[in-house]
């Protein structure tokens, strides 16, 4: 298996249980993750050697952080322990009508200390395959994003592959701001995450507001020249409350759109869907024997899978998952 690199933050969830409401509870359940924590996780749950690069407080609950890396099979010694504090995020979760609702609580947080970290990319990069990042980590600021800018050319001077997921967070910063940002990241990416409204709202590409697979491919193809991109992916979802979607999967391999099956299911939770559906693309791709539609049928079958269980990470392993792809009869495993 590969060795992935994965750049960024991981902060602390707490969620109120049974569905209460921030305001009402006394008790929350507690989660690590983070969108390239949580691709971490997930690659190493399907068996790749995984690293995640950060910043954690050298103190009780940056060594929480650093057990539940560990407790998942993540390589924490790429860690810098320097910074004061773990960022913290709240989830109210969803259900029927009511949607989800997040506050953040990250500023200052010690994975800011890390754009002032004396980083050593030649040791981080010695034989990675893959490093992964995402929109999240620059839009924490000017300096995380020139760190991000400088993972992505030492990465690409080292002939590493670059997975990137647009991840746009509006509570971060405006469109505008992204913008600017993803057409610097852009033409270092080799991978890329990005959907129909990226492309319509954040790059400005011409195109309808309402989704189809046909201007999708289009814009792949667009986005495959401008920025010199081979391989994008993203999935469309249909929600028909917040405990009850729909998603298909696209993958675009340079030539051709491929779409998964579709699914519709009841979710426990939508956190980290979309990493999950990540870390599917990226596992299907480093197989050296996976045809595209098998690459997109696995990771919308990941991130499908994900929505059934609590937490920010995945809990599957390749062999679980494609066996619920080949199997979609929901029959008691005996």
């Amino acid at each position: 298996m590969a060795r992935i690199l994965t750049m960024g933050e991981i902060m602390m969830r707490l969620t109120p249980p049974s569905h209460q409401r921030l305001v009402q509870t006394n008790d929350f359940h507690v989660y690590f993750g983070g969108a390239e924590a949580n691709v971490a996780m997930n690659m190493s749950q399907f068996g790749h050697d995984a690293s995640f690069l950060t910043a954690l407080p050298a103190n009780a609950m940056g060594e929480a952080a650093k057990r539940r890396l560990r407790t998942a099979g993540v390589n924490t010694t790429t860690i810098v322990d320097q910074g004061r504090r773990l960022g913290l995020y709240y989830v109210e979760a969803g259900y029927s009508v009511k949607p989800a609702e997040v506050i953040y609580d990250r500023a200052d947080s010690s994975v800011w200390e890390l754009a002032e970290a004396d980083l050593d990319w030649e040791q981080l990069l010695a034989g990675v395959e893959v490093l992964h990042v995402s929109g999240i980590t620059p839009a924490l600021g000017p300096a995380m994003h020139n760190l991000t800018m400088t993972a992505l050319k030492e990465a690409a001077s080292r002939g590493v592959h670059v997975s990137f997921d647009c991840n746009f967070r509006a509570k971060l910063w405006s469109q505008e701001e992204a913008k600017a940002s993803f057409e610097d990241i852009l033409p270092y990416v080799d991978v890329c995450f990005i959907g129909h409204k990226d492309f319509v709202y954040l790059l400005g590409m011409d195109g309808d507001e309402a989704f189809s697979p046909e201007q999708l491919e289009r814009f792949y193809e667009e986005a495959a020249r401008t920025y010199n991109i081979s391989l994008m992916a993203s999935t469309h979802r249909t929600v028909e409350s917040a405990s009850s979607n729909s998603l298909t999967g696209y993958y675009y391999n340079g030539s051709e759109l491929h779409a998964s099956a579709t699914h519709s299911f009841d979710l426990l939770e939508r956190v980290g869907g979309g990493d999950s559906f990540a870390s599917g693309i990226l596992h299907g791709i480093l197989q050296e024997d996976w045809e595209p539609k098998q690459i997109v049928e696995f990771a919308t079958a990941s991130s499908v899978l994900k929505h059934m269980v609590y937490g920010d990470s995945n809990q599957f392993d390749e062999a679980y998952v494609l066996q619920f792809v080949q199997n979609q009869e929901n029959d008691v495993k005996r």
